[in-house]
């Protein structure tokens, strides 16, 4: 299943949203101290207001349809949103990404191994970590780097610049967005007992 896009969540949460405003002020103006205070055009809904009678359902469920069409619906509905859970659960990401019209392929949990392995083998570099998605045929290059004490991180970045622009070739038509977050730890004071 393709992942819906952004746009298309945003404009059903929004009609959903919609949907439930009004139902809540429709709901809210039945109050008595709220009526009398709505414009003359709002719908009155009283009280004693019922969305479907007793008499109403009995004359649904006399019909042949009604409980064939309810199973449908139901099991549709259940249906969509199973789907909607488990495409989230999958999530967004791919774990291989084509490269040429050929059929290369790049792994990116490898590419984030490399990346890993490279970018702790910096010197002044204590621990690093390298997180890499494939999205929409882009790169997110997502590095958090921890700088030993007193490593200046001038000399670290540099590198760390370089070590992107490799990956930015080796995944050549795809474009790669880099991201780096960089920490450091002070010494530890002695302790004194």
């Amino acid at each position: 299943m393709e992942q819906p896009s952004g746009t298309a969540n945003r404009a059903v949460l929004a009609g959903a949203g919609l949907v439930l405003l009004a139902a809540g002020l429709w709901s809210l103006s039945s109050a008595p101290s709220v009526a009398h205070r709505m414009p003359a055009w709002w719908p009155k809904a009283g009280p004693d207001l019922v969305w479907v009678s007793a008499g109403r359902v009995a004359d649904l469920r006399t019909q042949p349809w009604w409980v064939p069409g309810a199973v449908a619906v139901a099991t549709a509905a259940a249906l969509v949103c199973l789907l909607v859970a488990l495409s989230r659960l999958r999530g967004a990401t791919r774990s291989r990404l084509t490269l040429t019209p050929r059929g290369a392929v790049l792994r990116t949990r490898a590419l984030a191994d490399l990346l890993t392995r490279r970018t702790s083998s910096v010197p002044g570099v204590a621990h690093s970590r390298v997180a890499v998605r494939a999205r929409r045929g882009r790169l997110y290059v997502r590095a958090h780097v921890r700088l030993a004490p007193d490593t200046p991180p001038n000399g670290v970045l540099v590198t760390l610049a370089a070590l992107m622009e490799e990956a930015r070739i080796a995944a050549a038509p795809c474009p790669v967005l880099p991201q780096v977050r960089i920490s450091s730890r002070p010494h530890r004071s002695a302790h004194v007992r």
